[in-house]
């Protein structure tokens, strides 16, 4: 089985932590050794001792000879069960019994610092080589007139109790790095699903997705990576097809400006000079109709790849609408057109000033520029509780139901229809009404070809 390295470093950091706690917990028990269980142990000892020994004696003193008949074989009892010596001092520190018959020196132990519990048994903890010692030290009331004092030594392996900690500490690690291998591959197996679906998003296979599941972190990742997927898909799928149509629509200016090139050409060869002056005029139009459609397709291509623009700004709608109309004021009397317009007092805030007037002023020239002569052009603006809406109607005959949809397709030209365009207006139109979370829709009415336009109303 491969580990993977993002295993390791999971069970890299947990013995990290491991390591630092043990050192924490060791650095706590030398700076409150008085307190470990260990030295209570020897607390709970010596006072059984005490309470022996007085059990034994009484609450009067007798004679030393007594005493120390009575006494040492019971400290030599105890010393064996409590495996630590033990022996008995008067008040002048007179050995009094002894469970040992050497006494051992305890002037390293008294020099050095003692920790006083609070039943007032003196503690000192004194390191040698490998082993550890405790030296209790307890001076009674009994027996009256005469109190003992009663001293426990007792040594063992300095790494006693540390043994058996890095022991569990081991058997801790153990199971953790068994335990982590699930838990890891849990983690990994999301990643490892990301990275194959990246890598195949770099061969060119837009349509990845990733699995969600949960609400972590790496869940996130799969939302974030999906999200730019989507987005991806989507620049690439609109760039292709940009530039397909972009290639359709300049076919045939350069058509026919071949044409009119290689007919002028002849006309010069041949010395005939006559309606060459046609020829140019006609190339320079073509020019400057791909000039237009080129600067269109620039504008359009920037609703799809730059980023929403910012939702800061307040339009009167009736003051646009009014202005706009009044531009196209000379068009509508060149054609004899009837416009009315029935207009509610109403600000749209939260939007984007520039791109709500390129959306009114795309509608409001189709519909001067498809209006059949002397024919009717009626505009109303009002508001109710889904926000607002707009309708532009032109005098048209209706169009075809699958038209009523394309037509807002970018290039999309309707069949048989002369007047020039780029078939961007509409397609640009829809895009910036869905940055403003709006929508537009085209159908057939009485009154001729109709375009509906709902905003919604922003809070603040």
């Amino acid at each position: 089985m491969r580990i993977s390295r993002t295993y390791l470093k999971i069970f890299i950091s947990f013995l990290l932590v491991l390591v630092v706690s043990e050192l924490i917990i060791f650095g706590l028990l030398h700076m409150s050794w008085d307190k470990s269980p260990r030295i209570h142990h020897m607390e709970r000892r010596l006072f059984t001792v005490k309470d022996l020994v007085e059990m034994e004696l009484g609450d009067i003193h007798t004679s030393p000879e007594n005493e120390r008949r009575v006494l040492t074989p019971l400290l030599k009892t105890l010393s064996k069960s409590l495996q630590a010596d033990i022996w008995i001092t008067g008040p002048y520190g007179e050995i009094v019994a002894s469970s040992t018959l050497e006494i051992p020196d305890m002037t390293e132990f008294t020099n050095g610092y003692a920790a006083r519990s609070v039943d007032g048994i003196y503690v000192y903890k004194k390191r040698n080589n490998r082993m550890k010692s405790v030296y209790c030290v307890y001076t009674g009331k009994l027996p009256v007139g005469y109190p003992f004092t009663y001293h426990m030594y007792h040594s063992f392996p300095k790494f006693d109790e540390e043994s058996w900690f890095i022991r569990a500490q081991i058997i801790l690690t153990i199971i953790a790095a068994i335990f982590l291998i699930p838990v890891s591959r849990r983690v990994i197996r999301p990643l490892k699903e990301l990275t194959t679906s990246a890598a195949k998003m770099g061969r060119g296979d837009l349509k990845q997705r990733v699995e969600i599941k949960g609400k972590d972190e790496v869940a996130e990742l799969g939302k974030a990576f999906n999200h730019m997927a989507e987005g991806l898909e989507k620049m690439v799928k609109s760039s292709r097809e940009l530039t397909a149509n972009v290639s359709h629509e300049l076919r045939s200016p350069l058509a026919r400006m071949r044409i009119s090139l290689e007919m002028l050409k002849e006309r010069i060869e041949t010395g005939n000079t006559s309606g060459c002056d046609t020829f140019i005029n006609g190339m320079q139009a073509e020019i400057t109709h791909m000039d237009e459609l080129i600067g269109k397709i620039i504008e359009f291509s920037k609703l799809e790849m730059h980023e929403s623009p910012a939702m800061t700004e307040t339009v009167n709608l009736k003051e646009l609408i009014s202005d706009l109309l009044g531009q196209y004021q000379c068009v509508a009397e060149r054609s004899n057109l009837n416009v009315h317009a029935d207009l509610d007092e109403i600000k749209l805030s939260n939007c984007n000033r520039n791109g709500i007037g390129v959306v009114m002023d795309n509608i409001l020239g189709n519909a001067f520029k498809y209006t059949d002569p002397q024919g009717n052009v009626e505009i109303d603006l009002s508001k109710d509780e889904s926000g607002v809406r707009i309708s532009v109607t032109n005098t048209h005959a209706p169009l075809p139901e699958e038209d009523l949809e394309e037509i807002f397709n970018p290039f999309h030209r309707l069949k048989g229809q002369e007047i020039p365009g780029s078939g961007l207006g509409l397609a640009a139109t829809r895009r910036i009404l869905r940055i403003h979370n709006g929508e537009i829709r085209a159908e057939n009415s009485e009154a001729g070809f109709k375009i509906v336009v709902s905003i919604p109303v922003r809070n603040s």
